[in-house]
């Protein structure tokens, strides 16, 4: 009887962790349904980096995403814990939400240059950083961002969060 009341435990708390996770990936992805989502027109893109910044904050707001200014642009960060599994570059469903947002964005804008950082899991592990950093820029390239306006990755952090700036092209 023990033993089953110890299974019955460990499955309550892989559910409750399963429904934790699939709730804040509805929350991210739900960013995806708000304007020009899949069956919506996009409409024309933001005509400057502030615009497009404030587009971006109106998308994500509400979620663990941060769009800031810098740099002469914006850099958008998304937290580790949404972006990619522990040893994995692949891009995760929550980041591919903010993603799309960010290609909508920025495909169109003529004269903008992107740079992507990706975290590793732990100090050290630069070839997963460039990985995941690689798959980001490939993600937005698959949607439409010219490959051409990607520059250099930007440095790891160990634990950090995914982060796309977005500046003029200098």
């Amino acid at each position: 009887m023990k033993g089953a009341t110890a299974e019955r435990a460990r499955h309550h708390r892989r559910a409750a962790r399963l429904s934790a996770a699939l709730a804040t990936i509805a929350l991210l992805a739900g960013c995806a349904g708000i304007g020009g989502g899949p069956g919506r027109p996009a409409g024309p893109a933001p005509a400057s980096l502030s615009q497009q910044r404030w587009q971006l904050e109106q998308d994500l707001a509400g979620t663990p995403v941060e769009v800031a200014a810098a740099e002469g642009g914006y850099r958008v960060s998304v937290p580790l814990k949404y972006s990619f599994d522990r040893q994995r570059s692949a891009v995760k469903p929550p980041l591919a939400a903010v993603l799309d947002r960010v290609a909508r964005v920025v495909r169109s804008g003529e004269g903008l240059r992107l740079r992507v950082s990706a975290p590793s899991d732990r100090a050290g592990a630069d070839l997963l950083a460039q990985d995941r950093a690689a798959s980001v820029r490939d993600y937005l390239v698959a949607r439409g961002v010219p490959r051409a306006r990607f520059t250099e990755p930007g440095p790891a952090t160990p634990g950090g969060g995914v982060e796309v700036l977005v500046a003029p092209a200098r």
